[in-house]
């Protein structure tokens, strides 16, 4: 089984120029999407190219509001103070750089070893540099198991 075979070509992706504050509505947005499996949320970020440039997830994003430091409130106001700090920068401040990907024909027992090295929720397909495909967790984990589904239960 190759990564082709178990990824997702419907890939949600950002520019590298997207806002901190319009990534969050679009994470907001898909998030429990049928069509990505209800998979953690998280964006591949394009160049100007439409070329890979990185990887958003929520805890880019929580990083990039605590600063590096440690969450110092929990009330609104706290939280409205830490979002007007970063939601105006460019995603490509807070992604992720220089994500590990891989192409097509990768085999999966590969893939399966980048999850686990790694802890990725999700890996990019790419062809070329041209995104072409996503592997979430939640596929390659039912890829794996695909021989349960035909199992009968006995007692």
């Amino acid at each position: 089984m190759k990564a082709k075979d178990v990824m997702v070509t419907d890939v949600p992706s950002i520019s590298v120029r997207t806002s901190v504050a319009d990534a969050v509505r679009m994470l907001k947005s898909n998030f429990g999407d049928e069509s990505f499996m209800n998979a953690a949320p998280g964006l591949i970020v394009l160049n100007e190219r439409g070329g890979l440039a990185g990887i958003l997830t929520p805890l880019s994003i929580i990083i990039a509001l605590l600063d590096g430091g440690h969450c110092q409130g929990s009330d609104e106001a706290y939280f409205a103070s830490l979002c007007d700090k970063v939601k105006d920068l460019p995603i490509s401040a807070v992604m992720e750089h220089q994500p590990i990907s891989v192409t097509q024909d990768a085999l999966v027992s590969d893939v399966v070893e980048l999850f686990l090295t790694h802890r990725f929720q999700r890996v990019p397909v790419t062809d070329g540099k041209k995104v072409v495909g996503i592997i979430y967790r939640s596929r390659l984990l039912f890829a794996m198991t695909k021989s349960l589904e035909n199992l009968e239960d006995v007692p």
